[in-house]
This record gives structure tokens, sequence and C-alpha cells, in this order.
């Protein structure tokens, strides 16, 4: 597959001339050409991950399943094929080939990655779900009938969402981390029936390390051998350099920058080996663990700041050529609460200006002692328009830390507090010591609002999935109303709970993980994966919340109109909601006008306010089988286009069918005040209590930033900030240019927009969630 690496190479071209004025220093020739390959490249898929795993389950039937684990796990690290691409400099890849889908009979649909990629991300059919050779096809599906006896097809995917103790490879490496496993296993008194049942997961941590620690070896050697048929004496004296950083990392502690960036990444990587498949594994805030490494090179003048930026970039490019997710932080506070920016957090951003693409997707911690220097250049990362990067307040993520207590575990200190990192879309975790977020299905509020007006009917299908909560035509007062929609909700947090449990059990009966846990604090020590609650905390998502402004613009219109100006009545609005309006145009014109959230108004707020309280209170009582309670919050991701196709008319308005509010944000078009009145509405909610964030979509015309001006934007953001909102994403592109890009999508193959939690190239969405993107308010400031 080499060969169409190198077909899709492209003479170095300049980057745009507008560019030029928000580079620090223009990207190298080596990242313009990478940039281009990647833009060339289309989706692939391998079933050699497929291929070993079944072999080795089969090798080890009878043994436990932490051991049987442990062996796949070195069996993919010494066998799974590998490539060094063109002109890189940092190495490795979770995919066959760039951009490869690793595909096992653990997908849903092993055969494509899964319908539910497709609805989950909105991508259109084939840019996610790239199809396999009919010669891959014919094996996979010969393997799957083994798996479906194992009753293991479709079972044990992890959602990933986690900060790993990448760190700690970075200073100890791979061997280090498995003397830590083989001193605990010393220790161990086997007399006693705990420590005894504690042998199977620290001999699987020492075999995973083992093997983990051979993958450099395995690089370097392909690297020497790529050197030697290679005749421009430049790229072979590169090859050379990356045979003798992967002799040393990650098996050993990172001693350079190059070291640390190529243990990072490989780190990283391997994560993607253990499980098939995961999402949202993030890198955390590699500005602060990977300082003292640059910081280091520059005063021993063994490298310079140019030197080290194409370095950055070239990490960032190989986390492009990937098919997974791989957000990046920058910024924050240090653990004494001072502000802990360096070099590196504007060199980060600069990375992320020099590459422009929809990987990764870059976080930047804002909080009132950040320097307005940090946050222009983040700023001008914003004015290009590639959907990078989205701002979390640090003081509020602080806070989220703290109130979860004891919810995890142990209660969290103040340290580790500020410690906390954005993950995944962006929900906080303790980098490496968090055991990860279950997922349990995405509470819809709407949904909530449609049952209470149909007695717990779903108006599509006439499928009963809501608790009977009384005819609303008989409602008498709004508290009613409020109490219905709590039932409601309480009837879905218990349906999702056990669909949770059921997930999780399968998971730690099929999948539990050795090396995932080995980075993980806690897990050697006490003996115990992350499955079964070895890590030092454990707390659960919860649920990311969909369509809360929804519903919470549908009940301030039946409280204003139904019971406070009695212009209509509860009969006559369920007849409304019941026909879509048809009929009764002049109730949905008047619902429309019933003032929305994101105006600065306060009636409209504070029945969004009031959603997420309630969905707060009811989701935080969700249990994981580790010993962790809900943390609800986080990213419905593009699940709201086609999870309103099935959500009948709402008291907001909205027709039957059209696609909801990604979480928090303003109804799409319904934001009518500017960006100002915006944050002051996002402000009236306790961001402090939704522990796992809620997602905030901004849209501004690029006009905005026509003159180079980013004081207005970061007035913006520091209003954001003093409002405690926790979360902004901000899409610089305006309507005329989404409509082109649909229009003309071969020429606009590299425009990158922000979704909900998560870039995308905005030619590769589907149209459903392309209109949705467009329908928001484009502001100006």
């Amino acid at each position: 597959m080499s060969v169409v690496i190198e077909r899709s190479l492209k003479p170095s071209q300049s980057a745009p001339t507008g560019l030029d004025s928000v580079f620090s220093m223009k990207p190298t020739a080596r990242v313009e050409r990478l940039r281009e390959t990647f833009l060339n490249l289309e989706a692939t898929a391998s079933i050699y991950r497929a291929r070993i795993e079944t072999r080795v389950m089969k090798e080890t039937e009878g043994e436990s399943v932490m051991t049987r684990r442990a062996k796949i796990f070195a069996a993919t690290v010494r066998e799974m094929p590998i490539n060094i691409y063109p002109e890189q400099m940092i190495t490795g890849g979770i995919g066959v080939w760039p951009r490869c889908i690793n595909v096992t009979p653990l997908n849903k649909n092993p055969v494509r990655r899964g319908n539910l990629q497709t609805a989950v991300f909105g991508l259109k059919e084939g840019e996610l779900t790239a199809q396999l050779s009919d010669e891959d096809t014919k094996e996979l599906l010969d393997l799957t009938p083994y798996w479906a006896e194992q009753g293991r097809m479709g079972k044990g995917s992890h959602f990933g969402h986690n900060i790993h103790g990448h760190e700690k490879v970075v200073k100890k490496g791979f061997l280090g981390i498995k003397k830590d496993a083989e001193d605990r296993l010393a220790r161990l008194d086997l007399s006693e029936p705990e420590d005894a049942a504690k042998v199977p997961f620290l001999e699987g941590v020492a075999m995973a390390m083992e093997a983990a620690a051979e993958i450099g070896d395995r690089y370097a050697a392909k690297a020497r051998e790529l050197a030697g048929q290679e005749e421009d004496a430049v790229r072979k004296a590169e090859l050379l350099k990356i045979a003798e950083v992967c002799d040393w990392v990650p098996a050993n502690p990172a001693r350079t920058f190059h070291e640390a960036l190529q243990a990072q990444y490989l780190s990283y990587m391997l994560l993607h080996w253990e499980v098939v498949p995961s999402m949202g594994f993030s890198q955390g805030r590699i500005d602060q663990h990977l300082y003292p490494y640059y910081e280091s090179d520059i005063r021993e003048g063994r490298t310079t700041r140019e030197e080290a930026q194409e370095l950055l970039d070239c990490f960032f490019l190989g986390l492009s050529f990937e098919c997974e997710d791989s957000p990046i932080t920058v910024g924050g506070v240090k653990a004494n609460g001072s502000d802990a920016t360096n070099d590196l957090s504007y060199m980060i951003i600069e990375a992320s200006m020099h590459t422009r693409l929809s990987r990764p997707w870059l976080s930047v911690l804002v909080h009132n002692k950040m320097p307005d220097a940090l946050l222009i250049k983040a700023c001008e990362l914003t004015s290009l328009g590639a959907g990078h990067p989205q701002f979390v307040s640090n003081d509020v993520m602080v806070e989220q830390a703290l109130a979860r207590g004891d919810m995890g575990g142990p209660s969290i200190s103040l340290e580790d507090a500020r410690s906390a990192s954005p993950q995944g879309c962006f929900e906080l975790v303790i980098p490496g010591k968090d055991s990860g977020y279950l997922y349990f299905q995405v509470p819809n509020l709407a949904a909530c609002v449609e049952y209470v007006m149909t007695n717990g009917v779903r108006r599509s299908d006439g499928e009963k999935l809501g608790i009977e909560t009384g005819d609303p035509r008989q409602f008498e007062s709004f508290e009613e109303v409020q109490e219905a929609f709590c039932e409601q909700l309480a009837w879905m947090r218990r349906n999702i709970q056990i669909a949770g449990t059921k997930n999780e059990r399968t998971i730690m009966e099929f999948t539990p993980t050795v090396y995932e846990s080995a980075l993980i604090d806690d897990c050697i020590e006490e003996g115990v994966c992350r499955e079964f609650g070895g890590a030092h905390y454990n707390f659960n998502n919860g649920g990311a919340v969909l369509a809360s402004t929804d519903a919470a613009d549908s009940l301030a219109a039946i409280k204003k109109l139904v019971f406070e100006e009695e212009k209509i009545t509860m009969a006559e609005l369920c007849d409304a909601l019941d026909n879509n309006f048809v009929g009764h145009e002049k109730t949905a014109q008047m619902l429309l006008k019933v003032p929305k959230f994101g105006n600065d108004n306060d009636e409209a707020d504070e029945h969004a306010a009031w959603v997420l309280h309630q969905w707060m209170l009811e989701f935080n009582q969700i249990k994981n089988l580790r010993g962790g309670r809900g943390c609800p919050g986080g990213s419905v991701m593009g699940s709201y286009v086609p999870s309103g196709k099935s959500v009948g008319a709402l008291p907001s308005g909205r027709l039957a069918g059209t696609p909801l509010v990604d979480a928090s944000s303003p109804s799409s078009g319904k934001d009518l005040n500017g960006p100002t009145a915006v944050v002051k509405s996002m402000g009236k909610i306790d961001h402090g209590e939704i522990l796992g964030g809620v997602t905030f979509n901004l849209r501004m015309d690029p006009a905005v930033f026509k003159n180079g001006d980013m004081g207005r934007l970061s007035n913006l953001i520091r209003t954001f900030v003093d409002q405690k909102i926790f979360h902004m994403q901000i899409n610089v592109v305006s309507s005329d240019t989404l409509r082109a890009a649909q229009k003309a999508p071969e020429e606009y193959n590299d425009l990158v927009v922000k979704v909900a939690g998560y870039n995308a190239f905005f030619t590769q969405l589907n149209q459903s969630l392309q209109d949705s993107i467009i329908a928001r308010t484009e502001h100006g400031l």
C-alpha cells in the first residue's frame, strides 16, 4: 500500500495568503506536502486485526480472559504490519495504511464500520464506512461464525473517552512499567485468595508491556530497511534518525523532545490496537508534560525552535492520518493555581494552524489568569475557519471536578482538580487516574416533552416508550406539566441504567484491558484492571444531554400561552401537535413567537436552567459496576439530526422529524440578539453543577476578522469566562461558503467545521447534518 501514499504526494504548495498574518513561522515544505497528501487519501479498511485476534482466541481457549486479552495484544503488537510514511518524522499508525479502519467482528456490522457510526457522526455513506476488498470481506465472513459461536458478535466494544498515563510512558518507558508490574507480583502473598486472584492481570500487564516495548524496535528496523533503499541522502539521514529514536523509545525513558513526541505517539497508537473499536482517546495537556524535554533541548542546543515546530507539525499530521479521534489540550493552570502557559502552548496552536485538518481537534483551557497573548493566538486560530479550537473554562472545570466529590471513589484533591483536562469531546477527566467514561445511552429531553403531551406514546409510530403521566388535556397547572416531565425523565433514566449495566457486563466478560489499565494509576498496585474498579477514579458519564433547549423552549411556550396568557388550551395544543400544525398554523405562529433561549430573556432562560438542573439531578444517580456514579454531560455528536426524525412536533413550534438542538445551544436561527446575548443566556445555567459539561455552539461571520482584529473575539471569550460557562466552540464560516461547498464539494475538500464536540470535513457530512450547520445563526460582533 505504500504506492498509494507515494502516488498522492504532490509538489509543495504555498499556504493561502491570509494565513501569513497569523503564523509565527511558516510551515515547512515537508508539512505542506504531507497536508496535501492527506487531502488526497481515501479511507480504507483492513482485517489484519481481526485475523490476529481470531487466531489467538482459538489458540487460548480454556485460559482466563485476562491472559487471552494480554496474548491478543502482544500478538497484535508483534504482527500488525507497519509503515513509515514518506517524509514523516514521527512514525506510527493505528491502521495498516493511512486513514485505515481496523475492522473486527466486535463491530456490530463486521463488513462495514456500522450504521451507528454513520448516524452519530453524520458522515456520508462510504466516508467512515470504508468497504473492504471482496477478498477480505469473504475472509472476514469466514471468521464470523467462530465469533458468533463465542457469543461475541458486536460485543465488547469500548467507548474510549479517556486520557491515559502517556506521561508515565514518556518518563519511565514500557520497560519501567513492566518492572512495576513485576515488583507488584513479587509482593503478592499467594496464600491469600485475594492476592492470588490478582496474578492473571499482573502477569498480563508484564506480558503486554514487554510486547509494547518492542514496537520501537520494529519501527527502527523498518526505518533502517527504508534507509537502505533510499537514494536521497537527506531522507536517508532522516530515516536513520528515526531508527535511532525508536531504538530507545518507547521502551525506555525519553531523553529528548523528539523521543518524547515519538513515545507519546506510539503509546497512544497502541490503545487502539488493544480494543477495536474505540473512540475519543485523548492526548491530554501535552504542553505540560512534554515541555521539559523541549526546554532542555533548546537550552542544550540539541534543537532549534523551528526544528521542534516541524516535529510538532508532523505529530499533528500523523494523528490526522488516522481514522480515530485524538483531542489535544493546551493552557490551564498548574497544581498551585498559577497560569501554566509555556512556549509549547503557543507552538501547539501553531501546529493546528499549519495543518488545518479535522484531526486532532484542539481544546484551549481559558481562565482569568490566562495571558492575553495566548488568548489572541487561540483567536487567530479560530479566525482561520477550521473549527479549531474549542474553548473550555478551566475555572468551571475545577469547580466540576471538586463537585464530583467521592462519586468515583476517593474525593478529588485540589491538585488533581487543577490537572483536569477535556477528553473525548470535552468532558473532564483526571489524566492517568480515571478508568474512562462508560457512555450510556443519550437521554432525549425533547422525547420527554413529547411523552408528556402523549401520555408516554411516540407519535412517529405509536409505540409506548414513556411512562403514563396522565392525559395532558386535563392538566390544570404548569406545575403538573413540570411534574410529568420529571417523571418521564426518571423513567428514561431507569431504562438507560438497565441497558448500560448490560453493556458494562459484556465488556467485563469479553474485553477487559491490560495495556490500557497499565496506563491508569492504581490498577497495577491494586492488581485489578480498570473494568473491575482498579483505577484511582471510576466516574461514569451518565449520558450526554440531547435537546435540552427543545425541551426548555417547549416548556416556556406552554407556560406562557396556556397557563399565563390563556391564549390556547392544553387540548388545542395537543390537537396541533398531533397534526404537526396542519390546520393549526395560527397556533404554530404563536408558539414560534414565544421568546426562545439564547436572547438574554430571563423568562425563556430560566426554563433552560431548570431543565438542565432536573436532568443533572436525575442522571447523576446513574451507577456503574466499577463503583462510580453518573457525571452527566458531554456531546451528542451528530445524533441530534437522526434522533429528530422520530420526535413529533413540539410546543416550541418545531415541526415533526426536523433536527433537534445538539444540546444546550440555542435553537437554530432563534438566537436573534447577537453573540453577547447568547453568552449571557448560557451564563444563567449552572455549569458547575453539570459535571460532564454541555455543548455550546456559535457560528460567526468571517467578516468579523476582516481587518485582522482579534480584540472583539478575545473580549467575548473573557466574558465567557466571567459568566462561568463551561464550553464554547465557534465556526467561522459563511452560509454562502457552506452552500457553495454543497454544490461543488471537490473545491472545498479541506473545509473543516465544528459539529458538536468534534470536527469534521464539511463535504463528508450527509446533507441533513450540513443543512443543520447552515441553519445556525451567523453572528457578527
